[in-house]
């Protein structure tokens, strides 16, 4: 990777919107950078790597299905145009290839990863980039209106000293947006077979969010949004029906083996594998009646949270 000098004085001059506490340890590619090289900053270069590597030689993500992931960032899209009014000075917190607010040119963007692959794509898109792990955010105290943060504190090895960080450069009364992997399979991230040191380091869900975020961060919780029910192997989690649910209601209904939901009579006898192979038949043979059912069914991929700073923002900054 090619370095090269950059005066401090003419890099403030080239970003005027940005304000840092302290100086880069250096700058590359023009993108300046606060963390240095580590175990967890390496770690997470290698996925990045990949990642980008297999979008530009095969133009899928290796990682997740198209689809799934651009219904999982509409979901969080969705809640900033809903909270974060225009002119807004927003940080994305882990922008990866910056496509969650890629098209939002309504707001000031800013964004940090630890991936020089990632921050490079999302420059192209419109952000003020910079190269930090949360721990080591340069930025003024109360610099950003909102930030926004997906699939990212998932990943991070010290969440409190993070959430501070957030807190830290959030203004009075500025929004977090978060979104998280809900109820996350963490046994899948103990097989020793996985090219990474560290993938997914904790599960949520919206209690232990409100928890962290609220009583011990005193923001005030707005809402949560889930994204929508995703059928997959390793997510299926049978949940208890309410007496007077829809899902319970259309059971009773089911008066003979050849009913498409029979099957839900006897659902607390039935193991996990049956129960699986069940919806997938239903999702071929009835996919009308599956879609109807299935927010009771099966639970969101994930979650997203929206909190306020406490505190009222200084409208003349």
């Amino acid at each position: 990777m090619a370095f090269f000098r950059f005066s401090w004085k003419r890099f403030m001059i080239k970003t005027t919107r940005a304000k840092f506490l302290r100086p880069p340890l250096e700058v590359v590619d023009a993108v300046p950078v606060f963390s240095p090289p580590d175990r967890y900053v390496d770690n997470y270069q290698h996925i990045a790597s990949d990642h980008v590597k297999a979008m530009e030689s095969t133009g899928h993500n290796p990682f997740i299905d198209e689809s799934l992931w651009l219904e999982l960032e509409e979901s969080t899209r969705v809640l900033v145009d809903k909270y974060v009014p225009d002119g807004a000075r927003v940080l994305d917190v882990g922008v990866g290839l910056g496509r969650l607010l890629g098209s939002m040119d309504r707001l000031q963007r800013f964004g940090i990863d630890i991936s020089m692959d990632y921050l490079k794509r999302a420059r192209e898109k419109g952000f003020e980039v910079a190269f930090s792990k949360i721990e080591d955010m340069p930025y003024e105290n109360d610099h950003f209106d909102a930030l926004v943060t997906c699939d990212v504190l998932e990943h991070v090895i010290d969440l409190h000293a993070c959430c501070l960080q957030l807190l830290r450069v959030l203004k009075p009364g500025g929004l977090l947006i978060l979104r998280v992997p809900y109820l996350d399979d963490m046994n899948a991230y103990l097989d020793e077979s996985l090219p990474y040191e560290f993938i997914h380091l904790r599960s949520f869900d919206v209690p232990s969010l409100r928890i962290l975020f609220s009583k011990i961060h005193g923001m005030r919780y707005q809402e949560h949004t889930f994204s929508a029910p995703y059928l997959k192997d390793g997510l299926f989690r049978l949940k208890l029906f309410p007496r007077d649910s829809k899902v319970a209601r259309l059971a009773r209904e089911a008066n003979s083996p050849d009913h498409p939901l029979w099957i839900l009579r006897n659902v607390a006898e039935l193991c996990h594998e049956d129960y699986r192979d069940w919806v997938y038949s239903l999702q071929k043979s009835h996919p009308a009646l599956l879609r109807e059912m299935l927010p009771e069914l099966a639970d969101g991929l994930e979650v997203n949270m929206v909190f306020k700073k406490a505190g009222v923002a200084n409208e003349t900054d």
